[in-house]
C-alpha cells in the first residue's frame, strides 16, 4: 500500500513538471462539444421525411454517419402501400369521364411507381355520350346529320346538325329531345308566354327569314329554326298550360315543304286533335308581308298582330296573339282556343282564347 501511494505521488509530480514546461496557451479550458471537445461537430442535411446527420470526430468522440428516409428508417414509403393519384387540371377530377388512378410503393420503399388507371381530360369523341374533356359539355365540336345520330345516353340539349352534309345548307344549332318516344326530335319552334311583353313581337318574322333561325335553341325560350322544315318528315306539337300540364296535341307526317310557299308537302294526320292538324299544319303559311293562308278575306298574320306561322283561316292556336280582341293581350304570346283546350284536358282562363305557357313543334327524319 505504501509503495502504491509513492507511485501515484511520483506520477503527479511528473505531470506538474510537464505542464510547467508547456506554453501558457495550452492550458485553455474548453466546454463540452466546443471545437470537438467531448464530441463531434454536427452538420444536418434535410431529406424527405427525415434528416441526414454527419458527425466529425473530435477530441473524445468518434465519426458517425446516418441517412434518414421518409419514415425515419431510410425509406420514402412503405413497400406495397397504395395511394390515389391524379395529374389532370384542377376541377376536372370526377367530372365527366375523368377519374383518379392508384400508385404503389416499390418493394425497396424508395418511391411510388406510375399512376395506373387514371383517366385525365382528352378531346371529346363524337361516338360516345361521355364528356371526355371533363368540362361539363358533351360532344363539343361534333356534327351530326340528325338528332337521332347523337350517341345513345347523351342528354337532351343543343347539338350541331348538318342535315345535308356537304350540301349547300349551313350547319344548324338545334335543340335535340333525345328522350321522348325514342328521342331524335329537333325543335322547330317554341313560343313561351311572358308578362314582359317580348313574346308577341318575337313572332314578327318576315318572309325573307322564313328558313332562318331566331332566338336561343331551347324549349323554354322563344325560338324558331325554319330550315328544319326542309328536312323534317315526322312532326309533333305539344302545349303546356298555365298549370304546367304538358300534352302532345298533334302528330303528323309530311314529305317535305315547298320553300317558296312554305306549304307542307303531302301532309298526313297521324294522331291528336284534328283541328290543330288542319289549321296549324295541313293548310297554308303567312307572314306580315306574305299571304299564303286559306283565309280569303285577308292575311291572318297581318290581322293577328303580325305573327308568322302556318294558318288556315285563321287558327286554333297562335304563337303570339290572342284569338279574341284585343289581340295583343299585353304581348303575352301563345294562346289556344278554350274549346280545344278543354277537349285536350288543358286548363283554361275563361277568356274564350286561353293563355298557355308554351307551344312547341318538333320534327325528326
Amino acid at each position: 500500500m505504501l509503495s502504491g501511494r509513492g507511485s501515484i505521488a511520483g506520477a503527479c509530480c511528473a505531470a506538474v513538471a510537464l505542464l510547467a514546461a508547456m506554453p501558457a496557451c495550452s492550458t485553455r479550458v474548453r466546454s463540452f462539444g466546443q471545437d470537438g471537445a467531448g464530441g463531434g461537430a454536427i452538420t444536418a442535411s434535410a431529406g424527405e421525411g427525415g434528416a441526414a446527420t454527419t458527425a466529425s470526430a473530435g477530441e473524445g468522440g468518434g465519426a458517425t454517419s446516418a441517412s434518414a428516409g421518409g419514415d425515419g428508417g431510410g425509406r420514402a414509403c412503405e413497400p406495397d402501400d397504395q395511394e390515389a393519384c391524379y395529374g389532370g387540371p384542377p376541377g376536372t377530377l370526377n367530372r365527366g369521364a375523368c377519374r383518379a388512378g392508384v400508385r404503389t410503393c416499390d418493394a425497396e420503399g424508395t418511391g411510388y411507381g406510375p399512376c395506373e388507371g387514371e383517366v385525365s381530360p382528352a378531346p371529346d369523341r363524337c361516338d360516345t355520350a361521355e364528356d371526355e374533356d371533363c368540362d361539363g359539355e358533351v360532344n363539343e365540336g361534333c356534327r351530326y346529320a340528325r338528332c337521332a345520330d347523337v350517341p345513345s345516353g347523351a342528354p337532351s340539349g343543343v347539338y350541331a346538325l348538318d342535315p345535308d352534309g356537304v350540301g349547300p345548307q349551313p350547319e344548324l344549332a338545334v335543340y335535340c329531345d333525345l328522350e321522348t318516344d325514342g328521342g331524335g326530335w329537333a325543335l322547330v319552334y317554341s313560343s313561351v308566354g311572358s308578362e314582359d311583353g317580348e313574346t308577341l313581337p318575337f313572332w314578327n318574322i318576315p318572309y325573307a327569314d322564313r328558313l332562318g333561325a331566331k332566338g336561343a335553341p331551347a324549349p323554354h325560350q322563344n325560338h324558331y329554326q325554319g330550315a328544319l322544315y326542309l328536312v323534317g318528315r315526322e312532326y309533333r306539337d305539344e302545349i303546356e298550360d298555365l298549370e304546367g300540364t304538358v300534352k302532345e296535341v298533334m302528330r303528323a307526317t309530311a314529305g317535305g315543304i315547298d320553300a317558296e310557299t312554305m306549304k307542307l308537302l303531302d301532309p298526313a294526320h297521324v294522331s291528336g286533335d284534328a283541328d290543330v292538324f288542319y289549321t296549324q299544319f295541313f293548310s297554308g303559311w303567312s307572314s306580315p308581308d306574305f299571304d299564303g293562308d286559306t283565309y280569303g278575306a285577308g292575311n291572318c298574320a297581318a290581322e293577328l298582330e303580325d305573327v308568322t306561322q302556318h294558318y288556315a283561316s285563321c287558327c286554333t292556336y297562335n304563337l303570339g296573339a290572342d284569338l279574341n280582341a284585343p289581340y295583343d293581350d299585353g304581348g303575352w304570346g301563345p294562346h289556344l282556343l278554350e274549346s280545344v283546350a278543354a277537349r285536350l284536358g288543358l286548363s283554361v282562363d275563361g277568356a274564350g282564347s286561353t293563355r298557355v305557357r308554351r307551344i312547341s313543334r318538333w320534327t325528326r327524319w
